[in-house]
């Protein structure tokens, strides 16, 4: 009864406070409408737009407004300017269009999550299942917001590949670039004609170089930094021709080509991963009706799920759900988009460890700067591109070891707890009975239980054991009147004897801290193991990276002036998995760049990257670019048949990875919740089954 009042609470607070949303929204709009800004323009959008309002129009206006409302109410504020920080980093859109998506966005997840835990209330509303279900809504949270965001991304890249193609056509009949993406802007669907037409307005500046270097600082994909620079470089140098006609051209079917082969990649991968982060968090849903089923066909399960294992199952089960979301998580956070939001998260680990004591207790865990630990985290840290510092990993490593201390003796409490309530207030079964008890049995049962708490209660607090047990026997015979045999009485006795041993055996035992020390020792490692993941996860994506910057320097070294500073500042910028050492390699060039290449080399020791490194470092004083790189032009097709099997053999790989993580739970979930309790309650039965065959006199 007190669920359902607490639900029915919530319920009702949710629609108060969506009318209050509502008249506060008709006030603002009133407040508004009365002042003389907004006649005067009202007046003009009269004259300019129909009386007639689309449904489309109307949905548009809505969002807007929606906008302004979510930005000043506090929870939806950070909500809406986490979706907006997302897409921001994808996309330059004007202000006016962000508002609209980031509302898209924010109400089909609001939608999504609000149905879904709404219905899920209604079907179960035990407290435990409301704890997961939660926790589970906010990590679909996420999962829906990356969904969608990722669905723009998507659009963004296919839009380019049909800028690319039409810029080429317009350049056929120009033959001047500017002119060419402005017609081919023309044509183009809204996204990449915003980037089309800001491309333009860099090229025909007064000072285009200044105003390039602006548009990388926004311009949200390594392809659309790729094409405005290239195009720049063009107009600035000229075009000419090569073997394989225009250069730039080629360099625009180069461009198009690793647009089209990233489109790819994104269509596979969200293939065979489509449905695996729902197939991981599907568990969570079904523990209770896998329960009410179990219990419905096998009445002795109920010994298993109110107690202790059935709880500690439960939780474990639920573990292995978060592990197996956040390992997909990681194995999709390696595309652009999500670097930048990772690499700009508010970075709480910093706040903390200016915390005096924290900063202590840190510091003395932390390795020395010259040991060789320091170095392999430093090296670990570098690989994964990773925006913490060796401090704010301990840091994590130390907090998630306590909180996975203090949760699981706090379990170990409250299973012992529930373990006490059982016994003194489940109805006491006959261990010589199958099945599920008759109302009548079950009627008997509490009855049973009522009379041994009473006597449990009374006695429980006498130390002496045999003194005890005279007063059990006492208050059973009392009890049973003066009817009752001996052989009741003892069984009687005994049964209270056994409950009030279960009671006090009932207690936080030293294996239950060993248990709990190595659950905070697994916790203290985990981070460590989850970015040791994430760097073998990002190892599949290196030689792909390898093989976009030789596209990249493929374009450059046709052009005569260019240098191998210019040709490291492009990689750096359609850099992803090496883009922090390319970084510190640009910042240390001027004061030595063959010495700042080699540190380059190892900061970043994959060797297909290493060799092209040593490539740029020959052509440094020795040869020219174009000759340090002239294999890539005559293994051109080679090249091309080892990249397509190099990207079918990573995508099978991490499929065949995805697969074997998303079902983990859902084996977890059958085995140990349903499959093993079954085996271990059957064979409970029949051992008390050949027990009763052997007694038969």
């Amino acid at each position: 009864m007190n669920l359902n009042v607490l639900l029915y609470t919530i319920i009702g607070i949710s629609l108060g406070l969506f009318f209050v949303l509502l008249i506060v929204f008709q006030i603002l709009r009133r407040r508004q409408g009365g002042s003389a800004a907004y006649q005067v323009n009202k007046g003009y959008t009269d004259l300019i737009e129909p009386k007639q309002k689309t449904t489309r129009q109307r949905l548009v206006n809505f969002f807007q407004k929606s906008y302004v409302i979510f930005s000043r109410t506090p929870l939806l504020e950070s909500y809406t300017a986490k979706i907006r920080k997302r897409l921001s980093t994808i996309h330059s859109y004007d202000e006016f269009t962000m508002r609209k998506e980031t509302m898209k966005i924010a109400y089909l997840t609001l939608g999504i999550l609000f149905v879904g835990v709404l219905l899920l209330v209604l079907i179960n509303r035990d407290p435990v299942f409301l704890a997961m279900v939660v926790v589970a809504t906010v990590v679909l949270n996420g999962m829906l917001i990356d969904t969608f965001v990722g669905r723009v991304e998507d659009r963004l890249l296919k839009q380019l590949s049909h800028l690319m193609t039409d810029v080429r056509h317009y350049y056929h009949q120009h033959g001047m670039v500017e002119e060419a993406i402005y017609e081919a802007g023309q044509v183009s669907k809204y996204e990449a004609q915003l980037h089309a037409e800001r491309i333009y307005e860099v090229l025909t500046a007064n000072d285009p170089q200044d105003e390039l270097e602006n548009y990388y600082e926004v311009a949200p994909s390594r392809f659309l930094k790729a094409f405005a620079g290239i195009s720049f470089l063009v107009k600035e140098y000229g075009d000419k021709k090569i073997n394989n006609g225009s250069m730039y051209l080629n360099g625009l079917s180069r461009l198009t080509q690793e647009i089209n082969l990233e489109i790819l990649r994104r269509d596979r991968l969200r293939y065979l991963f489509s449905g695996l982060t729902i197939i991981a968090l599907a568990p969570v849903f079904f523990t209770k009706p896998i329960e009410v089923w179990a219990r419905g066909h096998f009445p002795s399960m109920d010994d298993f799920y109110a107690g202790k294992i059935g709880f500690f199952t439960k939780m474990v089960i639920f573990a292995v759900i978060l592990l197996s979301y956040v390992l997909l998580r990681k194995m999709q956070e390696n595309d652009e988009g999500k670097y930048a939001a990772k690499a700009n998260r508010i970075k709480w680990e910093q706040r903390v460890y200016e915390w005096k004591p924290a900063a202590w207790v840190v510091d003395r865990l932390v390795p020395g700067q010259h040991t060789k630990q320091h170095f392999k985290l430093t090296r670990l840290l570098k690989d994964t591109s990773s925006p913490l510092t060796i401090e704010w990993l301990y840091l994590q490593r130390i907090l998630l070891c306590l909180a996975s201390f203090l949760i699981l003796v706090s379990t170990m409490f409250y299973i012992h707890h529930v373990a006490k309530q059982n016994v003194l207030y489940a109805p006491t079964k006959n261990t010589t009975l199958f099945g599920q008890l008759s109302p009548e049995e079950e009627k008997k049962a509490e009855a049973i239980t009522v009379s041994d708490r009473k006597i449990i209660l009374a006695v429980k607090d006498e130390p002496d054991p045999k003194k005890r047990e005279e007063l059990v026997r006492a208050a059973v015979k009392a009890q049973a009147g003066r009817d009752a045999t001996k052989d009741v009485i003892n069984k009687d006795a005994a049964r209270v004897l056994e409950k009030l041993d279960t009671l006090e055996n009932e207690y936080f035992k030293w294996w239950e801290l060993v248990i709990a020390v190595g659950v905070a020792t697994v916790g203290y490692y985990l981070p460590l193991w989850m970015i040791e993941f994430r760097r073998r996860m990002r190892e599949m994506d290196m030689q792909n990276e390898v093989d976009q910057f030789h596209t990249i320097i493929a374009m450059l070294c046709e052009i005569e002036r260019i240098s191998v500073e210019n040709i490291l500042e492009w990689m750096e910028r359609f850099a992803v998995v090496f883009r922090q050492p390319l970084q510190i390699c640009l910042m240390d060039y001027e004061a030595g760049g063959e010495k700042a290449m080699e540190q380059l080399k190892e900061d970043a020791p994959f060797v297909p990257f290493v060799r092209t490194v040593e490539r740029l470092l020959v052509a440094v004083e020795k040869i020219p670019i174009r000759q340090a790189f002239d294999d890539l032009e005559t293994e051109r097709v080679y090249y091309q048949e080892q990249r397509k099997e190099q990207y079918e053999r990573i995508i099978n790989e991490k499929a065949s990875w995805g697969k074997m993580i998303g079902f983990v739970p859902m084996y977890a979930l059958v085995f140990l919740y349903l499959v093993i309790p079954l085996i271990w309650m059957s064979m409970n039965q029949m051992s008390t089954y050949f027990t009763q065959i052997t007694t038969i006199q």
